[in-house]
This record gives C-alpha cells, sequence and structure tokens, in this order.
C-alpha cells in the first residue's frame, strides 16, 4: 500500500473514502487508534494495509498477483534439492564398468569443491565483519543467482501505468527490503542441495554395487609413485579410516592396485565405506548443519523484516492521522507578503495532507538580497520542525544569486541542524495569472516561468511545486502539494 498510495497522489486507484476508511477502521480495530499512541505503529499499519487491500484487489486483480509474484517461490525448497539427490543417483561417471578408480572417485572433486565453498564462505564471513561490526552475511555465487532466479516477475499493467508504477515500486522495495531474507532462503536450499547431491552419489553407489562386485584400483597420468598416491588418500580418507577402522593400503599395497601393471584389482566395498564415511564427514553433515543454520535464520527474519519505519514519509503522515502530535511545518516566504487568504489556504492544505493536528508557522517575508543575513542570524530551533516550506512567487523572476543561494543555504543548514526534515519550494502562481496583462497566452507564460525556476533550482536537487494559492480549487492542491512532500521526502532520503 506504501507503494500503490505514494505513486497514486491523485487517488485515482484508491479514493480519499478508500484512504479514510482503512485509517478509520484499522484505527477502530485497535481500540482508537491506541497501537499508534503507545508507539507501536506497525500493527495500526499493517491493519490499515489489510483493510486498503480488501477494497483494491477486487477492482485491480493485478495487486493481488503482485503479492503472490512476490513471495518466495516454495517449490524451489524441495525441487532442487530432490534434484541434486537423483542427479548423485543417477550419475554415471561413478564407475568404469566394473572398476572403480580410486582417484577418480567423483566424491573426491565433490570434497575439494566443498572445501573451496568453505573457505569462501569463511572469507566472506570475516569481511563481513570487518565491514558491518558483527552483521555477517555472505552470499555465494550459487546463493546469489537462486536469489535473481526467484525474482517476481514485472507483469504488464499497461492499461493502467500509475497501477504499473505503484506495483513496479514495490516489487522493487520488497526485493531491497527481503534481501536478507531472501539470501538465507536461498543459502538453506543450495546448502541442502549439496548435501543431496553427495547423499545421491553414495546411495547410487550402494544401489549399483548391490547385484555386481566391482574391482578397486588406480591409475592416473601424473601420479606413478605409489607413496605419492599414499600421501594423498592418508590426507583425503584419513579421518574415515579412523572412523571406520578400514585401514588403508601401505604404499607397497596400494602399487599392487595399480591398473597399469596387470593387477585386476580388489573388491571395491572398502573403498566405497571410506568414500561415504569421507562424504558424510566433510559433505553432507556441515552441508546440513548450515542449511539447518540458514533455516534458523530464515525463522528468524521473517519476523524482523526492516520494512520502513517512522523516518519514512508515508509512514509518518499514516501515524500523525491517528496518534501522537501532528506534524510541524514552517513556511519561509522570500521577496513578497502573501496575502492572508494565500496564508488560510496554504494551513487548511498542509492539515489535509498531513493531518488535523499539524502545526504551522509562517514566518515574516525575508526581504530581497537579504538572504545572507538571514541564513547567518537565524537559530537551529529556526530548523527544528518536520518540514520547511520556502514559498517564492513565480512572477518573480527566478535568480541564482538570490533564490538559489537561499535554497542552497537553508539545505547545508538542514544537513547540519536536522537531516531528516524535508525541504520543498512551493511557488504561488496566483499574482502571475491575474496580472492584468496575463490574459492572452497566460498557460504558456507560466510554463515558461515555471521551467526558468526549475532549471535555475535543479542544481541543488529541488523540485519545486507550482500552486495557485487563490484558487478554488482544494483537492486539486492538496494533491499537488502531497506530490511535492512525497518527493522532497524522497529527495531526501536519496
Amino acid at each position: 500500500m506504501r507503494a500503490i498510495e505514494t505513486e497514486d497522489a491523485s487517488a485515482a486507484l484508491l479514493t480519499r473514502e478508500d484512504r479514510d476508511y482503512a485509517t478509520g477502521a484499522a484505527s477502530s480495530a485497535g481500540g482508537g487508534g491506541g497501537d499508534a499512541e503507545r508507539g507501536d505503529g506497525a500493527a495500526f499499519l499493517a491493519r490499515r494495509s489489510r483493510f486498503a487491500l480488501d477494497r483494491l484487489k477486487p477492482r485491480h486483480p493485478a495487486v493481488a498477483q503482485a503479492e503472490r509474484r512476490a513471495r518466495w517461490p516454495a517449490w524451489l525448497n524441495w525441487t532442487l534439492p530432490l534434484a541434486a539427490l537423483a542427479l548423485g543417483w543417477a550419475s554415471n561417471e561413478v564407475f568404469d564398468g566394473r572398476r572403480l578408480n580410486v582417484i577418480s572417485f567423483p566424491l573426491l572433486g565433490m570434497l575439494a569443491w566443498n572445501l573451496g565453498v568453505y573457505a569462501l564462505l569463511v572469507l566472506g564471513a570475516l569481511r563481513g565483519l570487518a565491514r558491518s561490526g558483527g552483521d555477517a552475511d555472505p552470499a555465494g555465487p550459487a546463493t546469489r543467482l537462486l536469489v535473481r532466479a526467484a525474482q517476481p516477475a514485472r507483469g504488464r499493467t499497461d492499461a493502467q501505468p500509475t497501477l504499473a508504477r505503484g506495483i513496479a515500486r514495490f516489487l522493487a522495495d520488497w526485493l531491497r527490503f527481503a534481501a536478507g531474507l531472501n539470501r538465507a532462503r536461498a543459502a538453506r536450499t543450495m546448502h541442502l542441495a549439496a548435501a543431496c547431491l553427495a547423499a545421491g552419489v553414495v546411495l547410487g553407489m550402494y544401489a549399483s554395487g548391490w547385484d555386481v562386485e566391482y574391482r578397486a584400483g588406480w591409475e592416473s597420468t601424473w601420479i606413478r609413485d605409489p607413496a605419492t598416491l599414499h600421501g594423498l588418500l592418508s590426507a583425503v580418507l584419513g579421518p574415515a579410516s579412523a572412523l571406520t577402522g578400514i585401514a588403508l593400503p601401505p604404499p607397497a599395497g596400494l602399487a599392487s592396485l595399480n591398473w597399469g601393471s596387470g593387477t585386476p584389482g580388489v573388491n571395491a566395498a572398502p573403498w566405497i565405506h571410506l568414500y561415504a564415511a569421507t562424504a558424510l564427514l566433510f559433505i553432507i553433515a556441515p552441508r546440513l548443519l548450515l542449511a539447518g543454520a540458514y533455516a534458523a535464520r530464515v525463522a528468524r527474519a521473517r519476523r524482523r523484516v526492516p520494512l520502513p519505519g517512522n523516518e519514512d514519509f508515508y509512514v509518518r503522515t499514516l501515524l500523525r492521522s491517528v496518534a501522537g502530535a501532528g506534524a510541524s511545518v514552517r513556511v519561509v516566504p522570500y521577496s513578497f507578503a502573501p496575502p492572508e487568504g494565500a496564508q488560510r489556504t496554504l494551513r487548511r492544505l498542509l492539515a489535509d495532507v498531513l493531518g488535523e493536528r499539524t502545526g504551522v508557522a509562517i514566518e515574516t517575508s525575508i526581504a530581497y538580497g537579504d538572504e545572507d543575513r538571514w541564513l547567518a542570524d537565524t537559530g537551529p530551533e529556526r530548523f527544528d520542525d518536520d518540514y520547511l516550506l520556502v514559498l517564492f512567487n513565480l512572477s518573480a523572476t527566478p535568480e541564482a544569486e538570490n533564490h538559489g543561494a537561499l535554497v542552497a543555504g537553508l539545505r547545508q543548514r538542514l544537513a547540519k541542524e536536522r537531516r531528516d526534515a524535508a525541504l520543498l519550494v512551493v511557488l504561488d502562481e496566483a499574482a502571475m495569472r491575474r496580472h492584468p496583462g496575463a490574459r492572452d497566452g497566460a498557460d504558456t507564460r507560466l510554463e515558461t516561468r515555471r521551467q526558468a525556476w526549475r532549471a535555475m533550482l535543479r542544481p541543488h536537487g529541488v523540485e519545486p511545486v507550482s500552486l495557485d494559492l487563490a484558487a478554488d480549487d482544494a483537492l486539486g492542491l492538496a494533491q499537488a502539494l502531497e506530490t511535492g512532500l512525497m518527493r522532497s521526502a524522497a529527495e531526501r532520503a536519496a
């Protein structure tokens, strides 16, 4: 709902009546906004979203589709491990006819691969600890690939561009907010699949040897010396040998197993047991432990998704509508004194957008050319508001040395005094619209002047909102102001 309502500033998808209903129903269900008053706004926001979605989904099925697409595909949790198990079982590279080469056995390569994965996980965890002071979440290439494969498709909502933007924003936001959860899910699935692959190879090996006697021996292009082979096998199979009590042949015994000398080899059962125990010790058990650790992380992350908090404009606006003190807004006019009617209109608009408890303080106008002195003499208390609106007269010619200098100075002071305050420039069109000579070609002149103001303010990262504060269009003005406030909050967050 945050994504859709933010994009739907004109309330074309979810009407004002729908939004008021959702807010009222959520407040009543929680005991008159008690959750928000106690500082637990999450419960209120969740209830309000459900009420709003109940009204939105019947009209726009794409919303329900976006919800479904954003869910992690649960079928990946079991299809990948089962496919890995089947692949391991059906592997035909395990045996060469009826012979088992003890140094080309697939588990030898799998063991090397898994040890490399463990090393990368350790390095990733150490980098994470050094970078974030303990919040490490290493993700390997296979895990990142699985996360990308599980990302939801965008779908098509061409008939509703506002809805399309809202859904696109939701999917992008959700992928960002749920990134840690999805990485944990992918890692859990990949570790389980790795364990199943090794288990499948071992099970397939025992099943294939049930009615056929396999003979074990060795031959290699690179290893010629039985003593070198004995050292390699001792390093790989030594722990399994100690666990099972199956002794490894000495170098002389290995020399007699060299197929190059014409030996038929020996019964492969002891070697199969050794490799099965090695797979259990170094692949299956560690991978299952890692899968269990990530499963626990998934369970925790599902309950603690880092969603937007009170620093978010949308969240703040909703919570203020039902509980706590209203927003504080300071209006700073420059080089003109807004009429009483314009001031009343602006107060009403801000109350409509930010809630009835909104406090609005309208400063005395800054004289033209006096912006530097005003910035120097203004104390930090003047920047202790939620929103700072700079009010310019659209009919004035925008000048970077004066208007631009004031905006640049305000941005610097806000960054110093109150980093979470939002700055918005409002251009009052009233005087220019009602100028006696503004009848012919008025729209063209207005747009030309708006473009000039935008071009002047663009280097400062500010997009102005142009309002006719003398117009009798409360809804249209409120929608335009709401859009500007949301955009300014987004620009501040960026």
